[in-house]
């Protein structure tokens, strides 16, 4: 029965849709398949294509791009410490792989459909030599792919799968500076980052093929280059829906509702995680953000004794949760405090000798988390507090967050702007919300100004980046 509705499917969606690049059922699968890694299953059907027409590229570049993703879901069987050494190795070994395409299809017939896999083919290794560090190899195959598919655009402005690829050079060369920016400049690859941006929205509104990889392309530029956790969570949110079996994609979705501090979310999507998908380290912030300071220890003790991490970062702030959940609950541990680096240590002195006011604080953060609305934000029913040091920034912070999520521009606006100008701590995060706010608003010149300037003195480029959509 399982097959006969394989089948019945793969009919149905053999139509052709409405593009020259003549997509079928089967390649609709195949990427279905692939994000939603059941590799085993995708990659078959393009062997089983492949042998097919030998000289065909489309299948080529999806047998690359399954390739890609299986590589970065195994490594996440290893912790950080073999982690990327593994993506690595598989980096290597799927750049030989594909350069052995490229020269297997040198003489290939340029029909649309040809060209355009082989631009995503030579898109593909520039992107895997960038990882690999090799970047005159990734600028002359990023080049190859450039050239390629603006042909195609320039004949056939509506192959708007063609899009996906474009915006990725535009937004991605934009983002490069100095020397390297530079050389790709001389070889005609300088990029414009709100040009990429509207590719990139482009293929996901209207790409047939492309769709599924520009939301992730989407979701990753927001998150890891722009700093607009916002707008990132949206992308993950259609993806999750619709691939199940992607871990990644779900514990990211729950990374970025606590990076936005909604605890009811991410609860929420712990709790309705049959799979499991959700990763050790992500449920202990959660845990430590809801005030479950038992479980967050008795979770962190297991990860950190088996270096159950995917980053080396979170394996050192894990040593600070613990020590910090601990004194939160009346059992410090010297042990693991001396566990703790120079930044760590001077955090953990400052709740340590300010412990009452710091469960106070903590408890209220929680609490704006979980969007209590009746919350009495008045500072002096806290206690008395250091100035300018991290607990006075965490108040004031969580304070802007919940006016914020009342909607209450004018006061959101009145602390997170001096978090972000005056205090130590918490100051990109209240940069974030302050672009988030002002690029749903009109903002007066003055505020402008003053975020700018902000930005400037936290020398952040994802900040500065995020920033441009402001200065139109």
């Amino acid at each position: 029965m399982k097959r006969l509705i394989l089948l019945l499917t793969v009919i149905i969606l053999s139509i052709s849709a409405n593009t020259s690049l003549k997509i079928n059922g089967y390649d609709h699968q195949i990427v279905y398949w692939t994000f939603d890694h059941q590799f085993d299953k995708s990659l078959e059907m393009i062997e089983q294509k492949i042998n097919e027409d030998p000289q065909k590229p489309k299948y080529y570049f999806l047998k690359i791009f399954a390739l890609s993703l299986k590589n970065l879901a195994d490594a996440d069987q290893f912790n950080f410490e073999k982690r990327y050494e593994y993506r690595n190795q598989k980096n290597e070994e799927l750049i030989k792989y594909a350069e052995s395409v490229v020269k297997k299809l040198e003489r290939v017939e340029m029909t649309t459909e040809n060209q355009f896999y082989l631009a995503n083919i030579y898109g593909y290794l520039g992107r895997m030599h960038t990882a690999s560090r090799s970047f005159f190899a990734a600028f002359q195959n990023a080049k190859k792919g450039k050239t390629l598919i603006e042909e195609l655009v320039k004949t056939d402005p509506e192959l708007y799968d063609a899009y996906l690829l474009l915006g990725m050079f535009e937004y991605y060369t934009d983002r490069l500076s100095g020397l390297t920016r530079f050389i790709l400049s001389v070889l005609g690859l300088s990029g414009d980052r709100e040009t990429g941006l509207e590719y990139l929205k482009l293929a996901h509104l209207k790409g047939e093929l492309t769709r599924p990889m520009a939301e992730i392309s989407l979701g990753e530029t927001y998150t890891a280059q722009e700093s607009n956790h916002f707008e990132a969570v949206n992308y993950f949110n259609l993806l999750i829906k619709k691939y199940k079996n992607n871990a990644s994609f779900y514990d990211w979705y729950v990374r970025l509702q606590l990076q936005l501090n909604r605890l009811k979310d991410a609860e929420e999507s712990i709790i309705n995680d049959p799979n499991n998908h959700v990763w050790g380290y992500t449920k202990a912030n959660f845990y430590f953000k809801n005030g479950d300071y038992e479980k967050a220890v008795e979770l962190l003790n297991h990860l950190i004794e088996t270096k159950d991490f995917k980053w080396r970062s979170a394996f050192e702030n894990s040593k600070y949760l613990r020590a910090a959940a601990l004194l939160l609950v009346d059992k410090p541990s010297l042990e693991y405090e001396k566990e703790l680096n120079e930044q760590q240590r001077k955090i953990y002195d400052e709740l340590k000798n300010n412990l009452t006011a710091a469960k106070e604080i903590f408890s209220y953060a929680s609490s704006i988390g979980r969007m209590d609305e009746n919350i009495n934000t008045n500072l002096s029913s806290i206690g008395t507090i250091p100035g300018n040091g991290y607990l006075r920034a965490m108040y004031e912070f969580y304070t802007g967050v919940y006016f914020f999520n009342l909607s209450d521009a004018d006061r959101a606006d009145k602390f997170l702007t001096n978090v972000a100008k005056n205090r130590n701590y918490f100051q990109k995060e209240a940069a974030e919300y302050l672009l988030y706010m002002y690029k749903h608003m009109v903002p007066t010149q003055q505020q402008l100004a003053q975020l700018e300037k902000i930005i400037k003195d936290l020398d952040n480029d994802n900040l500065r980046f995020s920033f441009m959509d402001l200065k139109k």
